[in-house]
């Protein structure tokens, strides 16, 4: 069984500007987060860069999605970028997902970006969504979960967030960087939370699955686990 980081998420005010949570860590036994990584020194290069390159080279992908549109399947995840459970997840399962549903064309995946464990993941869903802008979200958000650091350490400095945007293959760094601070971003981010305060979210990472087109579900997983997840595809993928 897996630890999950509980928020509280607000209702999102008139101007759709923030949400405001309160992080509850409860522990489910076993999982302590081992394996997550260290954000590189300053000059150093990001870990994964290679791998994240070819994981994501040639997959469709517009904005906040993932995958071929017509896909049978949909999956939404809602993961705050400084979450080392959102972090493991992106190491241990995602690539399976990507490679045996996604790339064939099963299962399309939908990324939102929640903010509530600090400034660093602030700045760092900033970033991360001016590079959607670019339909390089996944690219860049993957980056960035090879190299987290301490939860609100002050890692995500402009040097980290620039040299991960450089190892983002096809971004425009400076036009992302610049971006980030945007009113679109802002507007775009709101509306991920807005997503999540209407499902009910109050974890990360946290799952919507279902046909698409059609109602998505709250999926828990008992772990974050590849196979919990192709056990779920494969029982939507059976239904016409």
């Amino acid at each position: 069984m897996r630890r999950q980081r509980l928020l509280q998420l607000a209702a999102v005010l008139a101007a759709a500007i923030a949400v405001v949570a309160v992080l509850i860590v409860v522990s489910q036994g076993g999982d302590d987060g081992d394996g997550a990584t260290e954000a590189p020194a300053a000059g150093e290069a990001p870990a994964g860069a290679a791998e994240v390159a070819r994981l994501f080279r040639g997959i469709p992908q517009r904005g906040v999605a993932l995958g071929d549109p017509n896909a049978p399947v949909t999956m939404v995840e809602f993961a705050d970028l400084q979450c080392p459970f959102c972090g493991q997840y992106a190491r241990d399962a995602l690539p399976t997902i990507v490679e045996r549903y996604v790339r064939t064309g099963k299962v399309r995946l939908e990324l939102r970006l929640l903010r509530f464990l600090g400034p660093d993941s602030v700045r760092a869903a900033q970033t991360a969504m001016a590079a959607a802008a670019q339909n390089r979200l996944w690219q860049f958000s993957d980056l960035f979960f090879s190299n987290q650091g301490e939860e609100n350490s002050g890692y995500v400095t402009d040097e980290h967030l620039r040299a991960l945007a450089n190892a983002t293959p096809g971004l425009d760094v400076d036009g992302a960087l610049s971006d980030s601070a945007s009113n679109q971003v802002e507007d775009r981010l709101a509306k991920g939370e807005s997503v999540a305060t209407k499902a009910g979210i109050d974890s990360t990472p946290s799952f919507l699955v279902g046909r698409t087109g059609g109602k998505l579900d709250q999926f828990q997983p008992s772990s974050l686990a590849a196979s919990e997840f192709a056990d779920r595809f494969d029982e939507l993928l059976r239904q016409r």
